[in-house]
C-alpha cells in the first residue's frame, strides 16, 4: 500500500478536473460575452451606455442568456481555482478569445479560413505547454498567505482598475475607450479570481470561514465582479465583442497569476528552466491570439480614426496637379497615379455577389481596378464570391449579416441599427478608411454613411439606377408601402419629390434621391442619368462608366461561319424586356430559321417560367439559366453579338462593357444609352426593329464584323486605366465638398 503515490494519482485528478472545468468556464465565458455583445450593441449612442440603458439590459431575453451562460461558466472557474492553483487555471481563460471568434464567424455566417485554424492551433499548443509547466510547477500544498501583501497588491490593482476607465476623458485616449473600459473590466474580472483564489486558501489553511480576511476577501471579490461587469458591459457599447474578449482573457490571467506569485506564494517551486518555458508558451499563445484578432475578417481592433487632415491630404494629393472647379460636374479627365500616397478605400453594397447583377459586378470590378493604387474594403453580404475577392493582394473584406432575402426581388435584407453602425465604424477605424463608396441604397449603405460620418470621413455613392419602374397593379402599394420599407431599414425620412408619372415609380426613385442627398458626391455610369440626378437636385453628380477586367485573349470577329450566335444576358423581369426580346427572337427564327440565327438567354427570374412556355422547345433559342459570373466571358467569347432590349431603365449596363471588353457588338434598344454603344453598338430603336435587325444580321453579319473591330477603340472607357485615376480625382472632390459641408454646418 502506497499511500503517497494514492494522494499524487488524486492531485493530478484533482488538477486534470479543474482543468476541464476551466475549459468549459472559457466557452460559457466566450458564449455569454458574444451574446451579450449582440444585446449591448443595439443600444446607446454607439459609444457608451446610460443608467436606464443598463437597467433596461436585464428584461432583454439576448442578455439574460449571455448572463446565464457567463453565470455557468463562472461557477465552472470559480470551481476550478478551488481545486487548482490560480497559475495552473487562470491562464486557460485565454480560450475564450479562441471561442469567442468562431462563435462570431458562425453567427455572420462566414467560414473560418486556413489562417485562423492555424492560429487557432498555435493558441492551443502554447495554452497547453503553458498550463502543464505551471502545473507541475506549482505548490501541491496551500500555504497560508501574507495577509499585507495580499491587500497591498488587491488596493493597487483596484486603483490600476479604476485610473483605466477614466482614463478615455484624457484627450490623447478619447479614441481609444472602448479598449480603456475592457482593459478596466480585465483588472477587475483578475483581482475578482485571486481574491475568491485568496479566500479559499485562507479557508483551506485553517481560517473559520466567517473570519474577518475571509469576509473581505468574499466582499472584494463581489465587489470586483461588479464593477468589472459595468465596464465590460460598457466596452460592448462602443467596440466588438471579439476585442473586448481578447483583451479579457489577456490581461485577467496575467492579473491573477501575478497576484497568485506575489501574494499566495504560488511561483514558490518555479525554477528558472520552468520559467523559461512558460514564458516562452505563453508568448506563442498570445502570438496565435493576435494571429486569430488580426485574420478573423469581422475581429478587428477599435483604433482611433486618422485624423481628418491627414485624410484631406491625402485625398488632395491624388491630383495630378490640377485645378478642377468644384462647380465643374463634367466627366473628371484622368489623371496619372505616379508618386501619390496610397489611399483606404471601403467600397459598400446591400447586394450579395452570389446574385448575377450589373451592380453586383460593377461592385467587384472596382475592387479590382482599386486595389492597384488603393487598399480596399469590401463590404456586402457574405459571398463565396466576396471570399474569393478577399484573397486578392490589397483586399480586405468585411461580411455583414442580413436578417432576410426578399424572395423573387433577391435583395438582401439588413437594417440600419447601431449594432451594425459599431460594427462599420471599428471596422472603418481600424483599416484607415479615406473614402467610403457606396453602390446601394438600403440599409448597409445607409448604416456605411452615418459611420463615415460619425468619424468625418468622405462619402461616394453610385447610383446604377434612378429609372425605378414596376408594373400598374402595384403602384399605389409601392407609393404607400415602398417609403414606410425604405425607412425601416435605412432610418431615414424618403423625400417625396414627383420624380416619375407613376406615383409607384416616384416613390421608389425618392429612394435613391433619399440617400444620395446624404453622400459628399454621387457618381452616375452614364451623362443622361446624372442629368437626370441634378435636376433631381443632386448638386455634386459625376459621370464615370462602370469598368471591367480587361480580357487579353479576346479577339475582333473575321467572319461569322455557321448560324448567328447572339447572346442575352440579364435577369428575366419586366424591366429588362426579356419577354419582348424572346417573341422578336421567335419571329426572327420563323423567318430565317435555326441554320442561320442561334440565341441563348442567361438568367433566372420571376419571368423565367413565362420565358420556358414561349420558347417551348424551339430549335435555334436555348434557356440556359443561371451560371456563375466567371463563366460569362466564355459564353461571350462563343457569341457574335449580345442584346439589350431594356428602355429606359439601365443607365450604364455591365452588359455592354462586358460585351465590349470581349470585342463583342451590342444591339441596343434605348436611344438614351451612349457609353461605348455609339462608337460599336447596333441600334434597334422603336417597335419591331429588335427583330428586323436580328433577321437582317441573320441574312448579313457585315455590320457585326466592323462593330467588333470598333469595340477596340469603343472598350478603352470601361478601361482600368481610365476608370481608376478618374475615381481617384472624384474622391478628391468628395473631400473638398465634406469640408464645405462641415464648414456650411458650424456656421
Amino acid at each position: 500500500m502506497s499511500i503517497p503515490g494514492s494522494v499524487t494519482i488524486m492531485s493530478q485528478f484533482t488538477v486534470g478536473l479543474a482543468v476541464l472545468l476551466a475549459v468549459m468556464g472559457s466557452f460559457g465565458l466566450a458564449a455569454g460575452a458574444v451574446g451579450q455583445h449582440r444585446a449591448v450593441a443595439g443600444l446607446g449612442d454607439g459609444r457608451t451606455l446610460t443608467v436606464r440603458q443598463m437597467v433596461a439590459l436585464l428584461t432583454d431575453p439576448r442578455w439574460l442568456a449571455g448572463l446565464v451562460a457567463i453565470g455557468a461558466g463562472t461557477l465552472a472557474n470559480l470551481t476550478a481555482l478551488v481545486l487548482a492553483p490560480v497559475t495552473v487555471i487562470q491562464p486557460i481563460g485565454v480560450l475564450a478569445i479562441v471561442w469567442s471568434v468562431l462563435l462570431a464567424a458562425r453567427i455572420q455566417r462566414s467560414r473560418p479560413t486556413g489562417a485562423i485554424w492555424r492560429a487557432v492551433l498555435a493558441t492551443l499548443l502554447g495554452l497547453t505547454g503553458f498550463t502543464v509547466l505551471s502545473a507541475s510547477s506549482a505548490g501541491a500544498q496551500p500555504q497560508p498567505p501574507h495577509l499585507m501583501l495580499a491587500a497591498i497588491a488587491a488596493g493597487c490593482l483596484g486603483c490600476l482598475g479604476l485610473v483605466l476607465a477614466t482614463a478615455p476623458r484624457a484627450a490623447a485616449l478619447r479614441g481609444h475607450r472602448s479598449g480603456c473600459l475592457a482593459l478596466s473590466g480585465a483588472v477587475f474580472y483578475g483581482l475578482t479570481a485571486a481574491l475568491v483564489k485568496l479566500a479559499s486558501t485562507l479557508f483551506s489553511t485553517g481560517s473559520p470561514i466567517l473570519s474577518a480576511p475571509v469576509l473581505l476577501s468574499a466582499a472584494g471579490a463581489a465587489t470586483a465582479c461588479l464593477i468589472g461587469g459595468a465596464m465590460v458591459q460598457q466596452a460592448y457599447a462602443g467596440g466588438r465583442a471579439e476585442v473586448v474578449v481578447a483583451t479579457l482573457t489577456t490581461v485577467d490571467p496575467m492579473v491573477a497569476v501575478g497576484f497568485g506569485i506575489i501574494a499566495l506564494g504560488e511561483g514558490a517551486r518555479i525554477g528558472p528552466a520552468a520559467a523559461a518555458g512558460m514564458v516562452v508558451c505563453g508568448m506563442g499563445a498570445v502570438a496565435g491570439v493576435l494571429k486569430l484578432s488580426r485574420h478573423h475578417p469581422l475581429a478587428v481592433e477599435p483604433s482611433a480614426p486618422a485624423p481628418l487632415t491627414a485624410t484631406r491630404a491625402r485625398l488632395v494629393a491624388v491630383r495630378d496637379g490640377g485645378t478642377a472647379s468644384e462647380g465643374d460636374d463634367r466627366e473628371s479627365p484622368p489623371a496619372s497615379n505616379d508618386d501619390r500616397p496610397r489611399l483606404a478605400v471601403a467600397v459598400v453594397s446591400d447586394y450579395s455577389l452570389a446574385t448575377l447583377g450589373g451592380a453586383e459586378n460593377a461592385f467587384a470590378g472596382q475592387v479590382r481596378a482599386l486595389r492597384e493604387t488603393a487598399d480596399v474594403l469590401a463590404v456586402c453580404p457574405a459571398s463565396r464570391r466576396l471570399e474569393e475577392l478577399g484573397r486578392l493582394p490589397g483586399v480586405r473584406v468585411l461580411s455583414v449579416p442580413v436578417a432576410l432575402t426578399l424572395p423573387g426581388l433577391g435583395l438582401p435584407v439588413a437594417r440600419n441599427t447601431a449594432r451594425l453602425r459599431a460594427m462599420l465604424r471599428d471596422a472603418f477605424a481600424a483599416h484607415r478608411i479615406d473614402v467610403v463608396h457606396v453602390h446601394s441604397e438600403f440599409g448597409i449603405a445607409s448604416a456605411a454613411v452615418d459611420a463615415a460620418h460619425q468619424l468625418g470621413i468622405p462619402t461616394v455613392e453610385t447610383v446604377h439606377t434612378f429609372f425605378w419602374q414596376a408594373g400598374g397593379p402595384v403602384q399605389r402599394p409601392l407609393n404607400l408601402l415602398g417609403p414606410a420599407f425604405h425607412g425601416f431599414v435605412t432610418g431615414l425620412e424618403s423625400t417625396a419629390e414627383p420624380l416619375a408619372d407613376r406615383p409607384g415609380d416616384s416613390a421608389l426613385r425618392n429612394m435613391t434621391l433619399t440617400c444620395a442627398l446624404r453622400a459628399d458626391r454621387v457618381v452616375s455610369p452614364s451623362a443622361h442619368q446624372a442629368e437626370r440626378l441634378r435636376a433631381a437636385g443632386l448638386p455634386r453628380v459625376d459621370v464615370l462608366p462602370n469598368t471591367v477586367d480587361p480580357d487579353p485573349d479576346a479577339e475582333p470577329i473575321g467572319q461569322v461561319d455557321g448560324p448567328l450566335r447572339v447572346l442575352w444576358i440579364g435577369r428575366f423581369a419586366p424591366e429588362k424586356r426579356v419577354l419582348p426580346f424572346i417573341e422578336a427572337a421567335l419571329k426572327a427564327l420563323d423567318a430565317v430559321g435555326p441554320e442561320r440565327l442561334r440565341i441563348d438567354l442567361v438568367g433566372s427570374g420571376p419571368q423565367f417560367r413565362r420565358a420556358v412556355r414561349m420558347v417551348d422547345g424551339r430549335r435555334g433559342i436555348r434557356l440556359v439559366g443561371r451560371v456563375d459570373n466567371t463563366e460569362i466571358p466564355a459564353l461571350l467569347a462563343e457569341c457574335h453579338v449580345t442584346v439589350l432590349s431594356s428602355v429606359g431603365w439601365d443607365n450604364q449596363p455591365m452588359t455592354v462593357a462586358e460585351s465590349l471588353t470581349a470585342l463583342r457588338p451590342v444591339i441596343w434598344c434605348d436611344p438614351a444609352l451612349t457609353e461605348g454603344v455609339i462608337e460599336a453598338g447596333i441600334p434597334a430603336f422603336g417597335e419591331g426593329a429588335l427583330a428586323e435587325r436580328l433577321i437582317g444580321l441573320a441574312l448579313d453579319p457585315a455590320p457585326i464584323i466592323s462593330a467588333s473591330e470598333d469595340c477596340i477603340r469603343a472598350r478603352r472607357v470601361f478601361a482600368a486605366e481610365h476608370f481608376t485615376p478618374t475615381l481617384l480625382d472624384i474622391y478628391r472632390r468628395a473631400g473638398a465638398a465634406s469640408t464645405t459641408i462641415e464648414l456650411e454646418q458650424v456656421s
